[in-house]
C-alpha cells in the first residue's frame, strides 16, 4: 500500500492535486519530450529554409533529419516500452539530442548555434538531479570544445573568432553552473520544505487520526442521535395520535360532563321535589305513628270487650245448655201432666160409666166426673198447646243454640283474629314507630343529599371550566407536540446533513490512506463477493483471524451453499467489511485458501485503499417480544424486552444495572417468539444505552446488514403505517 497525502488548493485556484512521485517523472519527461520536439520542430523548418535559399544540399538535410528526428523516435520508444515514468528517458534525450546537437555544431559557422542545447538542458532542472546535470554540463563543454578547436583548425582563429569561442565556453559553463546552483539551492530548499512537510505532516496525520476517531464518534453520536430522534419522532407520532383522540375524548368528556352538569341539577330538583316529598311522608308517618298508638289503644278495649263477649258467650252457651235441660226437664214435666190428664179423663170416663151404674145417686159424681173430664180435657189442650209451644221454643233454642255456639265460634275466631290483629298493630306501631326514625333518618339524608347535590352542582361547573381549560391546554400541548415533531423532522434533516458530511470525510480519509486494513480487527465480521461477469453475485461471510500489511487471515468464507469455490489464483473479489459504523470495500481482492495450525481458512490479499462508505440507514419496526441478552466478556444471560429492529441494528429494555455502563459492550441476543430469525441469535455492540427511571434502553449495532429483517421490517412497516 502506498501512503499518499490530499493537497488541496484555495478555493478558486484550481482543483485539487495529489502528489505522487510517479506522477511529476511523468509530467517532467513529457514535458522534456514537448520541448525536444519544439526544438526539432524550429530546427528542421530553419534548415529547409536553408535548403530553399542554397545553402544546404539535399542530401545533407535529409542526414539531418534522420540524426534529428531518430533519437526522438527512439526515445518515444522507451516511453512506450518503460512506461511514461522511466527515468531511462532523460539518458535517451541527452544523448539523442546530444548527438544531434553535436552535428550541427560541426556543420555550421554560426557562433551561436550553441544555444540550441539550453532550452533542452535548462528544462533538466525539472529532474532535480544535479549529479545528471553536471555530466551533462561536461558532456556539453568538451562537445562545445571540440567544435571550437576543429573551427579553429579550419581558419576561424581569428580575434573575434578567439572571443566568440570565450564567450560561448563561458555561456556554457555559466549556464550549467547556474543549473546545478539551481538544483542545490532547490533541493535544499526542497528538503527543508519536505522536513518541514514532514513535521506538519506527522501533525496533520496525527491531526487526522484525530479526526478520523472523531469522525468516527460523530458517526456514532449521528447514529444514537438519528436513532433516539427516529424513535423521539415514533413517540411523538403516538404523542400527536394520543393528543387528538384525548382531545377527541376530552370534547366528549366535556360533551358528557355538560349533559351531567344538566342531569345533575334535574337530580337536584328531584331531590328537593323528593326532600319536599319525605317531608310530607315524615308528617305522614307521624300521624300514622299517632292513629297507629290510637288505633293499637281502641283494638286493645275491642279485644277486651271482645273477650269479654267471648267469656258472656261463653256464660250464655252454659246458660242455654241449662236452659236445654231445664226446657228438656219441662218437657217432661208436661208429657207426665199429659199422661196424668188421660188418666184423668180416664177415670172420669170411669166415673161416669160407675155414676151411671149408681143412678140417682150418682149423679152428682157424674156431673164431678164431667167436670174433671172437661178440665182434664182442657188440661189436655192447654197441654198440647204448651207442647207445641215448647216444640217452637225447643227448636228456636236448638236454633239458639247453633247461633250462640256459632256466634261463640265466630266470637273465639274474632278473639283469634283480634289478637293477631292486635299483634300486626303492635308490629305496624313498632315498624310505624322505626319507619318514622327510618324517614327521619332518609329526611336527613336526603337533606344531606340536597345539600350533596348543590355541592356536586357547583363542582360540575367547576369541572366544566376546568375541562375548557384542559380542552385549551390539550390544544396547546398539541400545537406544542406537533411543533416539537416538525422540529425531530428538522433534526432528522441535520442529522442527514451531518452524515453526509461526515462521511463524504471519511471517505477523503479513506481516499487518502487514513483509512485502510489497520483499522480492521480479529474478531470483526467480512464479506466477499463474488464479481464474476454475467453471474449472479454470491455473498461469502467469515470473521476475522489476523490482520497483516497487505492482506488479512480468516476463517473459511462460506455462504448458505457452503466453502467459497476459488477458479484460479487471478481470480479477483470484492470486500467488506464493517468498522464501527463505517462500510469498507476494498476491490481486486485475491484469495488463497490456507492451514495454519490445524485449522483451515482464507488469506485476503489487498493491494489498494479501500473505498469508504457511511453505513446505510434502515427502517426500524417496533418489536414487544421477550428477549434474553448475553454479554460475551462475562457470559451472563439477562432477560428483557425488544423495543425495535431494523436489518443493522436493534434496541432492547433490560433493568440490569450491568448495562447502565455497557457501551463498547459485545452482546448476543435472542428474540423470543420471533419465527423470522428461526431460533437462531442476532450479534451486536451496544451503542447507546439511556436510564429511563432504572429501567436500561439499549442500542445496539450489528456487525453485518440482514436482509432478511430488512424485507420483514418493510412489510409490516408499511402494514403498521
Amino acid at each position: 500500500m502506498h501512503s499518499v497525502v490530499h493537497i488541496k488548493k484555495d478555493k478558486g485556484t484550481g482543483d485539487g492535486m495529489e502528489y505522487k512521485e510517479e506522477v511529476f517523472k511523468k509530467s517532467a519527461n513529457r514535458k522534456a519530450m514537448i520541448i525536444w520536439l519544439t526544438l526539432n520542430i524550429v530546427l528542421s523548418a530553419a534548415y529547409a529554409i536553408e535548403i530553399l535559399k542554397g545553402l544546404r544540399t539535399t542530401g545533407y538535410y535529409v542526414t539531418f533529419l534522420t540524426i534529428c528526428w531518430l533519437p526522438f523516435v527512439l526515445g518515444l520508444l522507451a516511453l512506450k516500452l518503460k512506461g511514461l515514468g522511466t527515468p531511462i528517458y532523460k539518458e535517451v534525450v541527452v544523448v539523442g539530442y546530444g548527438i544531434f546537437y553535436t552535428f550541427v555544431l560541426l556543420t555550421t559557422t554560426s557562433t551561436i548555434a550553441f544555444v540550441y542545447i539550453l532550452p533542452l538542458t535548462s528544462m533538466l532542472i525539472l529532474f532535480k538531479n544535479r549529479n545528471f546535470l553536471i555530466r551533462v554540463g561536461i558532456a556539453n563543454v568538451i562537445v562545445t570544445i571540440g567544435v571550437i578547436a576543429k573551427n579553429y583548425m579550419s581558419g576561424m582563429n581569428s580575434p573575434e573568432d578567439i572571443t566568440g569561442y570565450e564567450i560561448q565556453i563561458a555561456c556554457i559553463i555559466l549556464c550549467y553552473v547556474g543549473y546545478v546552483l539551481s538544483i542545490n539551492h532547490i533541493n535544499m530548499s526542497d528538503g527543508a520544505l519536505m522536513d518541514s512537510v514532514k513535521g506538519n505532516l506527522q501533525r496533520v496525520i496525527v491531526t487526522i487520526e484525530q479526526v478520523k476517531e472523531a469522525s468516527t464518534a460523530v458517526v456514532d453520536g449521528v447514529t444514537v442521535v438519528r436513532e433516539l430522534s427516529d424513535e423521539n419522532k415514533e413517540g411523538a407520532h403516538a404523542v400527536v395520535n394520543s393528543m387528538e383522540e384525548l382531545a377527541q375524548n376530552n370534547g366528549l368528556l366535556h360533551t358528557k360532563t355538560i349533559s351531567s352538569l344538566d342531569m345533575t341539577k334535574k337530580i337536584n330538583m328531584q331531590a328537593e321535589n323528593t326532600a319536599e316529598l319525605i317531608a310530607r311522608t315524615v308528617e305522614l308517618i307521624n300521624e300514622a305513628i299517632t292513629h297507629a298508638r290510637l288505633s293499637a289503644d281502641e283494638l286493645a278495649d275491642v279485644v277486651k270487650s271482645t273477650n269479654e263477649m267471648a267469656k258472656l258467650s261463653s256464660e250464655l252457651e252454659e246458660v242455654m245448655i241449662e236452659f236445654k235441660k231445664e226446657f228438656n226437664m219441662v218437657k217432661e214435666e208436661t208429657g207426665t201432666i199429659e199422661g196424668i190428664t188421660s188418666q184423668t179423663n180416664l177415670l172420669a170416663l170411669n166415673a161416669s160409666i160407675e155414676a151411671a151404674r149408681a143412678g140417682e145417686a150418682g149423679r152428682g159424681f157424674a156431673v164431678v166426673a164431667d167436670e174433671i173430664r172437661n178440665l182434664s180435657m182442657g188440661t189436655k189442650g192447654s197441654s198440647g198447646r204448651i207442647m207445641e209451644a215448647l216444640q217452637h221454643l225447643e227448636d228456636t233454642s236448638e236454633n239458639m243454640t247453633q247461633a250462640v255456639t256459632k256466634t261463640l265460634a265466630l266470637i273465639q275466631m274474632t278473639l283469634g283474629k283480634m289478637n293477631r290483629v292486635d299483634d300486626s298493630v303492635s308490629s305496624i306501631t313498632t315498624d310505624a314507630v322505626q319507619l318514622g326514625e327510618n324517614i327521619q333518618v332518609v329526611d336527613g339524608a336526603m337533606k344531606e343529599v340536597s345539600a350533596s347535590n348543590k355541592s356536586m352542582v357547583d363542582n360540575m361547573t367547576q369541572i366544566c371550566d376546568v375541562m375548557m381549560l384542559i380542552t385549551k391546554r390539550i390544544e396547546d400541548a398539541d400545537k406544542t407536540t406537533k411543533t416539537m415533531l416538525s422540529k425531530y423532522a428538522e433534526t432528522s434533516r441535520n442529522v442527514g446533513n451531518i452524515e453526509t458530511v461526515v462521511g463524504k470525510l471519511m471517505e477523503e480519509l479513506g481516499a487518502g490512506g487514513f483509512m485502510g486494513l489497520k483499522d480492521v480487527a480479529a474478531g470483526m465480521k467480512i464479506m466477499v463477493i463474488t464479481e464474476e461477469p454475467g453471474a449472479k453475485a454470491r455473498e461469502y461471510r467469515a470473521e476475522v483471524r489476523e490482520v497483516f500489511s497487505d492482506g488479512m487471515l480468516v476463517t473459511t468464507l462460506r455462504d448458505a451453499e457452503g466453502p467459497i469455490n476459488i477458479k484460479s489464483k487471478a481470480q479477483t473479489f470484492k470486500l467488506r467489511a464493517v468498522v464501527d459504523n463505517v462500510l469498507y470495500d476494498w476491490e481486486a481482492v485475491k484469495i488463497a485458501q490456507v492451514k495454519e495450525g490445524g485449522v483451515e481458512g482464507h488469506r485476503l490479499i489487498i493491494n489498494s485503499n479501500p473505498n469508504i462508505v457511511n453505513r446505510r440507514k434502515y427502517e426500524r419496526l417496533p418489536l414487544e417480544n421477550s428477549c434474553r441478552i448475553t454479554i460475551k466478556s462475562t457470559n451472563k444471560t439477562y432477560e428483557g424486552k425488544m423495543v425495535n429492529i431494523s436489518a443493522n441494528g436493534y434496541a432492547f429494555a433490560v433493568r440490569a444495572r450491568e448495562f447502565g455502563d455497557a457501551r463498547g459492550s459485545r452482546v448476543v441476543l435472542e428474540i423470543q417468539n420471533f419465527a423470522l430469525l428461526n431460533g437462531c441469535s442476532l450479534d451486536g455492540l451496544v451503542i447507546r444505552s439511556t436510564d429511563n427511571d432504572g429501567e436500561y434502553i439499549v442500542g445496539c449495532r450489528m456487525p453485518e446488514d440482514n436482509m432478511e429483517i430488512k424485507e420483514y421490517v418493510d412489510k409490516n412497516y408499511r402494514e403498521l403505517r
